[in-house]
């Protein structure tokens, strides 16, 4: 699964394109209403928990934009004032998920454990997921959530092994993974290679070959993984990072790096991550780029720092 320990001061990750994220989230909300995020009663306690956290968390660890208010969290950059305590269900003016992801970069989840001891997505709001959408895998638990998306060697090796970490999971031992794309469009939010959003189906079947790197972009999720202390249910974030490859391979050693990292995936991953659509842009570029590099001293043997950090 990849995943290491968290540091709780880096739960939420914010930097200086949060108005960015911001404002797609809003957008998002106009253009997909409730098919992006919802809090359906049974989910209610465990979505209210996360948005205490939340308040906790966000004005100790980024006091230039929250505070904390008697009865939730004011942004004080947007002035949105977000009420959620003891507040009746009827008085919300907004859904606790909404409101959560509105406060940060994150897309949000939580998966609650059913009477067969799985974990299903009961509550969200997943609103810049670019390549998979809420409405597809609510009320679904772990295993059809990733077969239903075609995740390679996902019974073979991940099934047994991520079931029984959900299972053992405690309040004071959090994870984060990180994952990688290439995407063939700019839009953080869906990307409109794999068809339209309103689609039935969607794949990379329907995607045109790439021709121009500069359109590639590099798409990663930072994924972090809790237990809620008093309901104990699963709280996900999901926070994207998304750069033009040509923009990335500026960085030393990136290049290299990430040249043998995707030549690398078997091929069901190759499959599953649309390679054949911007192989023959992308590996000439970055192959191209890791010489120049190397020729100007940047070699992974003489890195002064070794990856990961």
């Amino acid at each position: 699964m990849g995943i290491r320990n968290m540091d709780w001061n880096s739960w939420i990750e914010l930097d200086d394109e949060w108005m960015k994220f911001h404002q797609r989230k809003l957008d998002r909300v106009q253009e997909r209403g409730t098919e992006v995020y919802g809090t359906p009663p049974e989910a209610w306690d465990p979505a209210i928990e996360y948005l205490m956290e939340l308040r906790s968390f966000l004005p100790q660890r980024y006091p230039t934009l929250f505070e904390q208010t008697e009865k939730g969290i004011r942004n004080l950059v947007t002035g949105e004032d977000f009420r959620f305590v003891d507040i009746p269900k009827e008085d919300f003016k907004q859904d606790p998920m909404l409101m959560a992801a509105l406060m940060v970069q994150d897309d949000l989840a939580i998966l609650i454990e059913n009477e067969n001891g799985e974990y299903v997505l009961k509550a969200g709001a997943i609103m810049l997921a670019g390549f998979w959408r809420l409405k597809d895998k609510f009320n679904l638990p772990l295993s059809k959530i990733h077969t239903s998306g075609n995740v390679p060697k996902y019974k073979e090796k991940l099934q047994k092994g991520m079931e029984k970490f959900f299972v053992r999971l405690t309040c004071d031992k959090p994870v984060v993974r990180n994952n990688y794309f290439i995407q063939t469009d700019d839009d953080l939010a869906w990307s409109p290679s794999i068809g339209k959003e309103a689609n039935e189906k969607v794949g990379w079947y329907t995607a045109e070959p790439a021709t121009d790197v500069s359109k590639l972009y590099y798409r990663s999720e930072r994924q972090s993984v809790r237990r809620l202390p008093k309901t104990g249910a699963i709280a996900f974030t999901i926070r994207t990072y998304f750069l033009p490859v040509t923009k990335m391979c500026q960085e030393p050693y990136v290049p290299r790096r990430l040249l043998n990292g995707i030549v690398s995936w078997e091929d069901s991953v190759k499959e599953y991550r649309g390679f054949d659509k911007f192989k023959d842009v992308l590996i000439p570029y970055l192959n191209d780029k890791a010489l120049e590099q190397e020729e100007q001293g940047y070699t992974i043997d003489n890195e002064k720092e070794k990856y990961p950090f």
